[in-house]
């Protein structure tokens, strides 16, 4: 299937809201990985649920640089440990869904880093997969990937793409800050 034409999804459900990724989920990452640790996910389609339409039910919380940043409800500064984050997210814990526009630079520490460490190794694994491209892969993926990453997912030839996507850093056991700040 050509599933870049239809927008990283397979021919028939490019229409559908797969929430937060341009793509499905198990592009990025593997719900078998998920199920087999024993960790709840939701799909994007919980959303319309008519309960998750009420004014308040969703928050979008705003990530904001720490230099600069004012504290406010519903606002976290990048760079911020977990403690500190539950702390600044307690006038929000009613809410059903916090959104975050993405996680990059956010935490800084973690309180059981080896725990979490531990679990994020059996579940931030991007499942292995390529796809064949019906026109040169550098066109066709060109709206969704920088010239680079499509050169470092090059397959067997320019008419194919393997996706390869590098494993975020661990957290410090220490407690020293250890932020993902790649795209």
């Amino acid at each position: 299937d050509d599933i870049f034409h239809f927008g990283c999804m397979y021919p028939g459900s490019q229409d559908g809201k797969f929430v937060p990724f341009a793509c499905p989920m198990d592009h990025v990452l593997s719900p078998a990985a998920w199920a087999k640790a024993e960790v709840d996910y939701r799909d994007a389609a919980i959303l319309d649920q008519p309960q998750l339409r009420a004014s308040g039910a969703v928050v979008d919380v705003g990530l904001e640089p720490r230099p600069g940043w004012t504290r406010k409800a519903g606002s976290l500064p990048l760079g911020t440990s977990a403690a500190e984050a539950r702390e600044l997210l307690k006038p929000l814990a009613a809410t059903p869904v916090l959104r975050l526009p993405h996680a990059r630079g956010l935490l800084c520490s973690i309180d059981d880093a080896a725990a979490f460490n531990s679990l994020a190794d059996r579940l931030l694994r991007i499942p292995t997969w390529c796809a064949k491209c019906f026109q040169p892969c550098s066109k066709e993926l060109a709206g969704w990937l920088p010239a680079e990453e499509i050169r470092r997912g090059g397959g067997w030839d320019k008419m194919s793409y393997c996706m390869k996507v590098d494993v975020p850093p661990k957290f410090d056991a220490g407690g020293a800050c250890s932020l993902n700040v790649q795209p």
